[in-house]
This record gives structure tokens, sequence and C-alpha cells, in this order.
């Protein structure tokens, strides 16, 4: 792994180009209109720069996975994708719970707490799939396929999507209250591609990206994405926000459930082969 490899894994693909083209289509296919941002309105704000900041931990995340032609061959460092992705999402809202006004920081704890119990979920899943990534034999197909629809059950959740997105009624304008609307735009930004990279990782790990030709893995996790994005746009507006509470047992009557078996479904593959 020399260093021009890793330098261009870190800026082009799967790097920080890769992480701005997934948020920018996520938006695009999620809502039909791209979004407009000036970069330099970044610079002078706290915000602003926490929003860059998140979007190169999205960046750092995607480049230590195993994406089909990796320039620095097929990396596994999973704990820093997590690290990556999981900072992504946070960074974004620390300047929302230092503000001390009570109803923005009660939106960005709120929204924190969601997203992180959605992501522990979904990578609980994403581990199995990560661990047999290059099985796909009868012994380890249940447990890709629970890990699979675990995931399907908890993105929603890890992203703040939709039923689980930031209650604006009780808060006002949630973590954006107050803030010019350059910086809306940016913060927007920052979520929209921790939640590309996100949803581009979730299918790399559950989907038979790591058998077969490489670019038989890129179309099928093009076509997901695709995929998934406009059924949540189909989807979107149809269903009620739901409480911290009910998000939780959700959570843990589905999501949950389903990642442990998938992980018990994966021991006994490991005795089986």
């Amino acid at each position: 792994m020399d260093i021009l490899s890793i330098i261009l894994a870190g800026l082009m693909y799967p790097g920080l180009i890769t992480a701005l083209a997934l948020g920018l289509l996520y938006r695009l296919l999620l809502t039909g209109a791209a979004p407009r941002v000036r970069p330099g309105a970044a610079l002078g704000s706290r915000e602003g720069l926490a929003a860059l900041a998140g979007i190169l931990s999205a960046a750092a995340g995607l480049a230590a996975l195993p994406w089909p032609f990796h320039p620095a061959g097929a990396p596994r460092a999973w704990l820093w994708a997590w690290a990556g992705l999981e900072l992504a999402f946070l960074l974004p809202l620390v300047p929302a719970l230092a503000s001390g006004v009570p109803k923005v920081a009660r939106a960005a704890i709120r929204r924190a707490q969601i997203g992180v119990f959605g992501r522990t979920l979904l990578w609980a899943a994403m581990a199995t799939g990560l661990t047999t990534h290059a099985s796909w034999g009868l012994n380890a197909l249940p447990a890709h396929l629970l890990a699979l629809v675990a995931t399907v059950i908890a993105f929603p959740i890890a992203i703040g999507w939709g039923p689980f997105d930031d209650e604006v009624s009780v808060t006002g304008a949630g973590v954006q209250a107050g803030l010019p609307p350059e910086l809306r735009q940016i913060d927007d930004l920052a979520r929209d591609v921790a939640s590309g990279a996100l949803l581009a990782a979730a299918l790399l790990a559950t989907l038979p990206t790591g058998v077969g030709p490489a670019w038989l893995a890129t179309i099928m996790i093009v076509a997901g994405f695709t995929a998934a994005t406009v059924a949540m746009r189909r989807l979107s507006g149809r269903l009620p926000r739901l409480s911290l509470p009910a998000i939780l047992r959700l959570g843990w009557a589905y999501a949950a459930p389903l990642a442990a078996a998938a992980a018990v479904a994966l021991i006994i593959a490991g005795r089986l082969a």
C-alpha cells in the first residue's frame, strides 16, 4: 500500500469526492433538487466548521471500507469506518449542543439519542455482513439475510429519516433554529453526506459485494442506493413523527432481535464450516 494510493483513496475514491457525490446524489434522489451551498460561508462560523469536519469524517469512514476497485487494496479497518461515519453525524451537532439555547439543545440531544441508537443497531447488523463479506454459501446465507432485514429497519432510525426526524412542531426549526440560510444549507449538506455515505456502507456490508467481479458489486451498490433513496422519497410525509420512547420500542422490538439472530446464525455457520 503506497502513499499515492492512500492519498488517492482519501481524496478521490472512496474518500472525499465520493462522499460529496453520495451526499449530492442522496439529496437529488430524495427531494428532486440539488442543494445550493456556498462553501465559503462555512469558514466563518463554528456551525460551518463543524459541518465541514463531519464531511471529512464521512470521507475517512468510507475510505476504510473494502470498496470495489479500492486504490489501496481492500482495507478491513471496520472500527475506523465506524468511528468516521459516527463522527460524521455527531460533529455537526456540537454547536447546537453548546449553543445555550434550550430548544436548540433539546433538538440536538433528541437527534443524537435517536441517531446513536439507530446506528448501534445498524452496525450490529452490518458487522455480521462484513465478517462474512466474502462468503455467501448456504451456511452463511441465513446470517446475511437476517442482517439485511435488520439493516432495512435500523437505517431510517440511524439517519433520522421521516418518522425519526426532528420534531419541529415542538422545537421550532430543530437544531437549525436561528441559523442564517447559508449555514442551514451547509448543515443540510453535511447531513446528506453522512446519510449517503452510511447508506452506501450499509449496502456494501449487506449485499453480496464481496463475491463476484468488482464491476458487479459496483452495479449492486448503485442500484441499491437508488432504490432505497427513491423508496424513502415515496414514503416521505406519509408517516407520522414518532416520539423517542416509540422509536426505542420499535428498534428493540424488531431491529435488535434480527441483528442478534444474525450474529447467532453467523456463529452457527462458523461451526458448520
